[in-house]
């Protein structure tokens, strides 16, 4: 049995140790945000046994979690480089006739040959019209993780 706990103790530790060389490999990334392992108690008990008086058994990882803490903004040459200060992330779409939607941080945008606004792998920026007190004129409400039917996708006129 110790020879089980002390197993789940360094596969812990190679998980933490994955988890932070990610967050090294990425620190340059625009938009990446760090993670964190997390790990819980193992306890071998059966009903007949006091729960308060076994001895653990080992870790286990819970999860790696991603820590949405507000990172440095940098300003850049790129007129349509783009941050988010607090909450939220950057509406995509994978294309222009694609159901699927994608949530980024990354806000390094550019301008396509056809003049939409696409981030570094080509998804197309998707933006909803506000009003003049910045509500927006979507059919659904965001607090409940739901967006308009109609996407509208950003299309510079002026732009390149």
């Amino acid at each position: 049995m110790s020879f089980y706990t002390a197993l789940t103790g360094l596969n812990g530790s190679s998980a933490d140790i994955s988890a932070t060389s990610n967050n090294i490999a990425n620190v340059g990334t625009t938009g990446f945000k760090r993670s964190r392992a997390e790990f819980g108690d193992i306890f071998a008990t059966s009903p007949l046994q006091n729960s308060s008086s076994s001895i653990g058994s080992g870790a286990i990882l819970k999860g790696v979690k991603q820590q949405f803490t507000q990172g440095n903004i940098a300003s850049s040459l790129n007129a349509l480089d783009l941050a988010i200060s607090g909450q939220g992330f950057f509406t995509l779409k994978p294309s222009l006739t694609s159901a699927q939607t994608v949530y980024t941080r990354n806000g390094s945008l550019n301008v396509d040959n056809d003049r939409y606004v696409v981030d570094s792998a080509g998804q197309y920026l998707v933006v909803y019209p506000v009003n003049e007190d910045g509500v927006c004129y979507c059919k659904r409400s965001f607090k409940c993780s739901t967006f308009a039917t109609t996407d509208y996708i950003w299309r510079s006129k002026s732009y390149k």
